[in-house]
């Protein structure tokens, strides 16, 4: 992890520290389009996830906070966006070999965490962001209010992720993740020298049950034993690599069984569903282990009632064989729901998630229903617009 880091550091620590001076064309790194409209005007960030305590338990947080991303594609990467988007972007040609990176493409993503509470906007994670690089953005506070008016605020950057097409040593899935967090203790002349490792993922262990007491080790993740304690509490299932902005830890219902903050995810296995129907002009299969919702609303279904907010994913057991499905090692080229016309997007949850359902709402019919977890700008937030779960109440 440290060669990954070094790799990119030279135009991740002037992103970081000297925005003023960053060109990401100088850097050769690009976005996806059709992300325009909801991406604040400073950064170019866009909304994510939605956390409070409940999340981060025994870690000194103050507040409710709100997290944006930035994600970033270098040369080999941005190919494939060419590939898929052509030059411009208004009709994209969706087919499995145009959405395959390049060996050796490597795609990055900042993650900055912002107060939900606009009066506490400083000292509200004492002993954790102390010291850690601070961007302005130019967004609504508190961001879940409907009509709440846009300010410029500070966001720490607390997580980084580098994500590399590595066959060798990825031969089942084509991808190592990578996840740096800030570590306020760590040692270093600046912020970006106390990114640290969290954890590393290569594979999303099929095999290992983590369902069993005592769950079984993991053979295809990582965890750095040192990484910050505040980043080790938004593991995925059995410890699987999930970083702080990642959701992989829900509010679930199993059968009668409601679990609060169950870890039901990692980050191969949120990006496992990255697919298309361009038939359907959708996504088929959620990102988290969840059963199709038949009605209207969430493509999940939703518990205890099946109505629209209702509070919980109905989600099939941990450990379960449905379960299993958002667990398991593919390659790129294979799509989740096989046999459907569905065309993997090899793991870009972009693609799958935010820029073609923007596309399609853009160009296709006018009565669409609206965009699932992609919030109108002033309207009250739902869902986490990261992961698409529903929002704790």
């Amino acid at each position: 992890m440290a060669a990954l880091k070094d790799y990119v550091g030279g135009n991740a620590r002037k992103l970081f520290l000297n925005y003023a001076s960053w060109d990401a064309a100088a850097a050769h790194w690009y976005t996806e389009p059709w992300l325009g409209s909801r991406r604040e005007s400073i950064h170019g960030t866009y909304s994510a996830g939605n956390f409070d305590d409940q999340s981060f338990p025994n870690t000194g947080l103050k507040v409710t906070f709100d997290t944006h991303v930035l994600t970033y594609y270098d040369e080999r990467a941005a190919y494939s966006l060419h590939k898929v988007w052509k030059a411009d972007a208004m009709n994209p040609e969706i087919k499995t070999e145009n959405f395959q990176f390049d060996e050796g493409s490597v795609i990055v993503k900042a993650a900055i965490f912002v107060s939900d509470d606009p009066k506490k906007q400083s000292d509200w994670w004492p002993g954790v962001t102390q010291g850690a690089a601070q961007w302005p953005l130019y967004i609504a506070i508190p961001e879940g209010q409907q009509g709440a008016a846009r300010t410029v605020v500070n966001g720490y950057v607390m997580q980084f992720d580098i994500i590399v097409k590595d066959s060798v040593a990825a031969p089942k899935t084509g991808w190592v993740f990578a996840t740096l967090v800030y570590d306020a203790d760590a040692p270093g002349k600046d912020a970006w020298d106390k990114m640290v490792p969290l954890g590393a993922q290569w594979g999303n262990d099929p095999d290992v049950n983590s369902a069993l007491n005592p769950p079984p080790p993991l053979k295809e993740n990582w965890i750095n034993p040192v990484a910050p304690f505040y980043a080790t509490q938004t593991l995925g299932w059995g410890g699987r690599l999930s970083g702080p902005n990642d959701g992989a830890r829900n509010n679930i219902q199993v059968g009668d069984n409601v679990m609060l903050n169950a870890p039901d995810s990692s980050c191969m296995s949120c990006h496992s569903p990255a697919q298309w129907q361009p038939v359907q002009h959708k996504m088929l299969s959620f990102l988290l282990p969840s059963y199709p919702n038949p009605k209207a609303g969430p493509p999940f279904r939703p518990c205890p009632d099946g109505k629209p907010d209702d509070p919980y994913i109905c989600s099939p057991a941990p450990g379960s064989k449905d379960w299993f499905r958002w667990f398991q090692d593919r390659l790129g080229t294979e799509p989740f729901d096989p046999d459907t016309g569905s065309i993997a997007t090899d793991f870009d949850m972009v693609f799958a998630f935010k820029s073609l359902p923007m596309w399609w709402k853009a160009i296709g019919p006018a009565d669409q229903p609206a965009l699932f977890a992609i919030r109108p700008s002033g309207a009250a937030k739902r869902y986490n617009e990261y992961s698409g779960a529903p929002l704790a109440r």
